[in-house]
């Protein structure tokens, strides 16, 4: 054994001496687990704030857009909201482009007859009335036809720009801000004119003139679209097509009491509901107290507007429209209707052949606006008159209500024409 004696008397043993050996240093272990965050600590002071910007001041000529500007159309129960709840807004015909369907059907539909663009066969000639609505036109054969669709548009779609003219003067979307009026309605009110196809002469589909203030709007689209005159001949009417017949949402020619098939030596009257003010608007769009009396766009009439609002019937006390039981009694006659037309084999509710008439169920339930022509017969004026007439009643799917008097007449006649029991409801 070796001592070695250092400052301090440090004596060092050397470890050969002492009899053992030191090993190497071992590799360092794995991490333990890391342990529980601790809490946090007490926030820090507010950085300095940042350099004012040099950007140029806003233009006070431009309205700040809050919530206000969203008055009438975008606020809950507002136009938008109330248009979404209204047939316009229900799914339109996808294929409106090359035929004559995009006159309604097309968001431009009414702007490309105003500015009277039209699609008519060659050498037929310029079509007369395009700009009020009219859509009916003589071809070069001498034949009666319906305008082609002008526009674009392959899709049916009703919007807002299908009735009111935006721009960017008149677009709240642009200026900002809403005004009473700022949406006018492409369609002239006043004293201006919305042709229906129901001519004094079949010789000349020139129309009938209506004059409805700002319902020219519906009389543009909510018709037969078939001039009566000259679709219904005095002989040799083939009934050859399940699609015979007025178009759906004939409400004009009943409103108007112009354009039903009017039966040789009878006389025909109308309602008083022809002479209320704004007609068609005033029943289906009744102002709203809610959105700042903006007229209701779901364009459902309610019974309070029979009642307190057009001042027709201030003594009703129901809850329908059936006042002084008027659609029950139309409803009566369009039952008596449907079965003689039905025995007759002149309805069906098949869409292709081979075609049947009406079950027993479908003459029950009262869904008249579904019926069709079934094809095969070839019929005089009277009989294929009160064929039109039936469907004419039935696709306005009001039972009377535009037009009672009208309605009754032409339903009475029909089924007289027919053999029917024409007393089921008295003839007005």
């Amino acid at each position: 054994m070796t001592l070695t004696r250092t400052a301090g008397l440090l004596l060092v043993l050397s470890a050969t001496a002492l009899g053992f050996a030191v090993g190497a240093c071992g590799s360092d272990g794995e991490d333990g687990a890391p342990g529980a965050t601790g809490s946090p600590g007490a926030p820090g002071a507010p950085g300095v704030p940042g350099p004012a910007g040099n950007g140029a001041a806003g233009d006070a000529s431009v309205p700040a857009l809050t919530g206000a500007c969203t008055q009438p159309c975008h606020t809950f129960n507002g136009v938008v909201d109330q248009w979404r709840f209204s047939n316009h807004s229900h799914p339109q015909k996808t294929d409106v482009g090359g035929g004559s369907c995009g006159n309604c059907h097309a968001l431009d539909g009414i702007q490309q007859r105003l500015a009277n663009k039209a699609v008519v066969t060659a050498d037929s000639g310029a079509p007369t009335g395009v700009a009020q609505g009219h859509i009916n036109y003589k071809t070069a054969a001498g034949t009666v036809a319906e305008i082609g669709y002008a526009g674009a548009a392959v899709i049916g779609r009703i919007h807002c720009s299908t009735c009111h003219d935006f721009n960017p003067s008149t677009d709240p979307h642009v200026t900002g801000k809403y005004v009473a009026g700022q949406a006018p309605l492409r369609v002239p009110g006043g004293s201006a004119v919305s042709i229906l196809e129901a001519s004094p002469d079949a010789a000349a589909p020139t129309g009938t003139p209506l004059s409805y203030g700002p319902a020219n709007t519906c009389v543009f689209c909510h018709k037969s679209r078939k001039d009566v005159s000259a679709y219904v001949a005095a002989t040799n009417n083939k009934l050859t097509s399940v699609n015979w017949g007025p178009h759906a949402g004939p409400q004009a020619d009943i409103y108007s009491a112009q354009g039903g098939y009017e039966f040789a030596g009878k006389t025909y009257g109308t309602s008083q509901h022809t002479t209320i003010a704004n007609k068609c608007v005033t029943c289906h769009m009744a102002p709203v107290a809610a959105n700042g009396n903006v007229p209701d766009h779901t364009m459902k009439p309610v019974v309070a507007t029979c009642t307190t609002g057009a001042g027709c019937h201030s003594t009703y006390t129901g809850t329908t429209f059936d006042v002084n039981a008027g659609q029950s009694t139309v409803k009566k006659a369009l039952f008596e209707l449907q079965r003689v037309l039905n025995e007759g084999g002149y309805i069906t509710r098949s869409e292709t052949a081979p075609y049947t008439g009406l079950n027993e169920d479908e003459l029950a339930d009262g869904q008249f606006h579904l019926d069709h022509v079934l094809p095969g017969k070839t019929v005089d004026g009277p009989l294929a008159g009160a064929v039109y007439d039936y469907l004419l009643v039935a696709r306005g799917k009001d039972l009377g209500v535009h037009n009672p008097v009208y309605t009754k007449q032409l339903l009475v006649d029909s089924i007289e024409a027919l053999g029917g029991n024409k007393n089921v409801i008295s003839r007005p």
